[in-house]
């Protein structure tokens, strides 16, 4: 009996000082958030799918952390996303007041070893998913392609509007060319926005991108859907998923594409964060998703709100990061851009008139170009050089694509 009643109070001590360090932590926690702030870093430019996820969670989140942080939105586009999944792995604070959405298709970045890429996701700490994703193939509502059919059958040249490799946009136009459709890539493009004015204008045809960032446009411009990859969603009635209409090969890459799309907006945050704050991000990042106000705001905006655990978002990244060599070498062969034939490009020649901010921008034969740092080739006397050295007089040829102002190469005299 005496033993029992020892055993009893042990217990009972036991689940007070459990309680008591639940509560110790719960205040630590609070202590260090209050009057923090905290960064959510979004992978791409403002007014795409990503940006509403980030700002909507950011809206929402805070409340439920303790101690009230104030939570500020920072757009962080570049190269499809791999510019902010590398901040949050090398020069993000690690203490919980670093946040971000990252690409769905990091995980397929990372295990092919794409160009820049530096981040680990299986060190990046998921808070989880804030919907899972529709990917979905659109056309132009005045182009004569109507189906995908019509798409694998055309004749004439249909142009992607792209972002770069790495991005869904870029990969899911290559994935159709390289099983055989006749598709060109156009790329560059930041943001969906950019991609749906470029179709408006006519400097391209199509576009791949999510079904919740492109109803809008369906809505307003009458893109039509032909394809779609990811959650079936009663709004694509009648359009074909995309595997069904690949080859066995063509196949085997969509799988590898639509692995992700489970947890299509997922969240991080950075390496090292201490276990109690980690655990408190994790349920104010459900809460935030669960909360009445932000669904209601999602609701308006038609979005699709629905949680993923931060154990489902791991799973998915270890999926892909498993993926087979020959998978991978598919995805690695549709990212390569291919070579620009200089030859066949519009081009202008004649004498420099104008010069702006240090060879930002010239003016050659009474056009306007841009000149990019990095995309533009410039050469003078036959020698590579920097956009600066540019100077009014000089003889040059400007080699330029259709319906862009960027010029892609000058060559000087």
């Amino acid at each position: 009996m005496t033993r029992k009643i020892g055993l009893g109070f042990l217990s009972i001590c036991l689940t007070v000082v459990s309680a008591m360090n639940i509560s110790t932590e719960a205040a630590s926690v609070e202590k260090f958030y209050k009057g923090k702030k905290v960064k959510m870093i979004v992978r791409s430019a403002p007014g795409g799918g990503y940006d509403f996820y980030a700002r909507l969670i950011a809206r929402h989140m805070a409340k439920h952390i303790p101690g009230n942080p104030k939570m500020i939105v920072v757009n962080m586009p570049g190269a499809g996303g791999i510019v902010a999944a590398n901040y949050m792995m090398l020069r993000a604070k690690q203490d919980g007041t670093e946040l971000a959405i990252l690409s769905r298709e990091a995980p397929i970045s990372q295990r092919s070893k794409d160009v820049g890429v530096k981040f680990d996701l299986l060190k990046l700490n998921p808070l989880g998913s804030a919907a899972s994703s529709t990917f979905i193939v659109t056309l132009a509502k005045n182009h004569p392609v109507k189906t995908y059919k019509q798409l694998r059958n055309s004749k004439k040249q249909v142009l992607f509007g792209a972002s770069g490799p790495g991005a869904g946009s870029y990969t899911y136009a290559a994935l159709l060319k390289q099983d055989g459709f006749n598709v060109k890539i156009i790329s560059g493009f930041i943001g969906g926005a950019s991609r749906f004015l470029a179709i408006e204008r006519g400097n391209v045809h199509a576009t791949a991108n999510s079904y919740e960032s492109t109803a809008k446009a369906i809505e307003e411009l009458g893109l039509v859907p032909i394809l779609y990859s990811g959650a079936k969603r009663s709004e694509l009635a009648g359009v074909p998923h995309i595997s069904e209409q690949l080859s066995a090969k063509g196949r085997q890459f969509a799988a590898l594409m639509a692995a992700p799309l489970a947890a299509g907006r997922p969240f991080y945050t950075t390496p090292n964060v201490p276990a109690d704050r980690l655990a408190v991000l994790r349920a104010a990042f459900k809460s935030a998703i669960e909360d009445p106000a932000a669904r209601l705001e999602a609701k308006k905006s038609k979005r699709n709100v629905t949680w993923t655990s931060a154990q489902t978002v791991e799973k998915v990244n270890r999926e892909v990061l498993d993926a087979s060599d020959a998978v991978i070498a598919l995805y690695k062969e549709s990212q390569k851009k291919p070579k620009l034939d200089y030859t066949k490009l519009p081009s202008v020649a004649g004498k420099i008139s104008d010069v702006k901010k240090k060879g930002k921008s010239i003016v050659v034969g009474g056009k306007k170009f841009k000149i990019s740092g990095k995309r533009t080739k410039v050469y003078v006397a036959g020698k590579k050089v920097k956009r600066k050295a540019l100077k009014v007089g000089m003889n040059c040829k400007v080699m330029y694509q259709k319906g862009k102002k960027e010029a892609v190469k000058v060559d000087c005299k």
